[in-house]
């Protein structure tokens, strides 16, 4: 249960801090480890490229404070996203920089691809996080004994079984990377990194998988080898011992001017409240009594009142943060106030804020300014590749605007973000909606009239359904036969019509006619049908 331990009483004051132009790392294990680990994660940044977002590290010199903070119990590492910046953090020990390494490329792929397999994002991490310079190179590969001895123990998995795994399956444990499933992900990525035969046919490999192409099918077409074939090549080299390591020539890396000070808990409170560890966050935020941090918390509680308060003061502060401007904004849209002047100061503070992007052309897309709202979405998915309501929006406004092919590609994007079965039907849906005739000229009105009797919310998008269950969780949302998965975000708005007036929590049978919001899913109206 979240923050179930006691909170660290005796943890020191303050934290070490290293920061360069994009990167940054916070630590208590001391300053030889820390800017090791620094140097670590510039290694990182000049062999991936630079990211879309900056990214805050924190390397802790044992669990006093991880406990609190890890997914779950057996983590040593993980990635954090966040609307401002990313996190990572590891404990410190002799797999530390490996662990960091790992949690990088996440956060890299985060902000760079369509989401891929499993087997592969995890394999690649795991490659990737043996990088070690040499001069004027970087090896990259180096043998991980942990994983040569599982595989040489256990039974592989068969390949239609491993490329089907999500981060829902038994067979995954994030925290416990010595596990099978790590092993051979591994493995088969060695291969193609390395092995002559397919080295040169990868990046076709992951084009193939890029549009929409299974992983099997990709395999075979791409390396004309078939996925059994590939499991026992990957077997073979491993039985030998044939393990050779990549070099990538590289220019020394410059000697960045590195800024050197120390920070308090309130750095911690930051990643505790990206990770929902709100009672930590709150012990250390209300030391501090900043407005920014407080509001935040006081979010978390469910006191909008209080936080748009606290907000406004960060906002009358010239609080550099984009922080205060975006939540200020959304709680303006919550109360159906004008918000959009401070979304666009969100993106003057920070213009790598793909939320506040992605709503700005929501709002482009009311007004029907279609290509403005295309160039708002450009730049949200541009920073997170991987969010499905994204690419949906972005195929709407593309297809409104008459640029057919152009929306069927991101409807396909739209497809390999979708990662809940919601989102999956949202996005079939979708691929239908784009895949008819479109108007020679974009469209001066909503595909579907509302009614003006209709209050409140307003939607742009009518379907009848059979609603099958409310799931009472935050938010809360609405599953129905025919439509798919709607989201209550604003309960109290919400018109309710043809029978009761009020929704019950749990399974149900009833038809109904919904209203909803395409790109964002959220559910505006129900009207229960005869």
């Amino acid at each position: 249960m979240q923050d179930a331990a006691p909170l660290p009483q005796d943890a020191r004051t303050f934290f070490l801090r290293l920061q360069t132009e994009n990167l940054e790392l916070i630590s208590d294990a001391g300053e030889p480890a820390a800017r090791r680990a620094l140097a670590r994660l510039q290694q990182m940044e000049r062999l991936l490229g630079r990211r879309q977002s900056k990214i805050r590290a924190y390397l802790f010199a044992d669990d006093r404070w991880f406990r609190h903070l890890r997914p779950v119990p057996t983590a040593r590492g993980f990635y954090q996203s966040g609307p401002e910046r990313d996190y990572l953090a590891v404990l410190d020990g002799p797999d530390a920089l490996r662990a960091l390494s790992h949690e990088f490329v996440h956060a890299s792929l985060e902000h760079s691809t369509a989401r891929r397999p499993l087997w592969l994002e995890e394999g690649v991490a795991e490659f990737y996080s043996t990088v070690t310079p040499e001069k004027d190179r970087w090896l990259i590969g180096r043998p991980v004994n942990d994983h040569i001895r599982v595989l040489r123990q256990l039974d592989w998995l068969p390949p239609r079984q491993l490329f089907a795994i999500g981060k829902d399956s038994a067979v995954y444990d994030e925290a416990n990377r010595a596990g099978l499933f790590y092993a051979q992900s591994w493995a088969l990525v060695h291969l193609l990194y390395t092995q002559p035969g397919y080295r040169e046919h990868l990046d076709r490999f992951v084009e193939l998988l890029d549009e929409g192409i299974p992983a099997d099918q990709a395999c075979q077409q791409a390396f004309r080898r078939s996925p059994a074939q590939l499991f026992d090549d990957a077997r073979q080299r491993l039985l030998r011992g044939a393990l050779p390591v990549a070099a990538v020539d590289a220019d020394p890396l410059d000697a960045p001017r590195v800024q050197l000070d120390s920070v308090g808990e309130e750095s911690v409170a930051e990643l505790a409240l990206a990770c929902g560890k709100t009672a930590l966050a709150t012990r250390l935020y209300e030391k501090q009594q900043r407005p920014t941090p407080l509001g935040l918390l006081a979010l978390a509680r469910g006191e909008p009142a209080t936080a748009l308060k606290y907000f406004n003061d960060a906002i009358a502060a010239h609080d550099p943060a984009a922080t205060p401007y975006f939540e200020a904004a959304m709680l303006l849209r919550d109360a159906r106030q004008p918000f959009e002047p401070l979304l666009r100061q969100a993106v003057a503070k920070n213009p790598q804020h793909p939320e506040a992007w992605f709503l700005l052309g929501l709002e482009a897309a009311k007004r029907e300014q279609w290509e403005d709202a295309i160039d708002a979405y450009q730049r949200a998915v541009s920073i997170l590749p991987r969010q499905a309501n994204f690419w949906h929006a972005m195929a709407m406004a593309l297809h409104r605007a008459g640029r057919r092919p152009e929306a069927a590609r991101a409807a396909l994007k739209c497809r390999l973000a979708a990662a809940t079965p919601a989102e999956r039907e949202m996005a079939a849906a979708l691929a239908g909606f784009v895949s008819q005739n479109a108007p020679s000229a974009p469209a001066r009105q909503p595909a579907v009239v509302i009614p003006d009797s209709w209050q409140g919310l307003q939607g742009d998008a009518i379907s009848d359904g059979v609603l099958k269950e409310l799931v009472c969780a935050d938010p809360a949302r609405v599953r129905i036969d025919g439509v798919g998965e709607l989201r209550i975000l604003r309960p109290r708005e919400i018109r309710i019509t043809g029978g009761s007036r009020e929704l019950a929590c749990g399974p149900a049978d009833r038809k109904v006619r919904v209203a909803y919001i395409q790109a964002t899913r959220e559910l505006v109206s129900v009207e229960f049908l005869p």
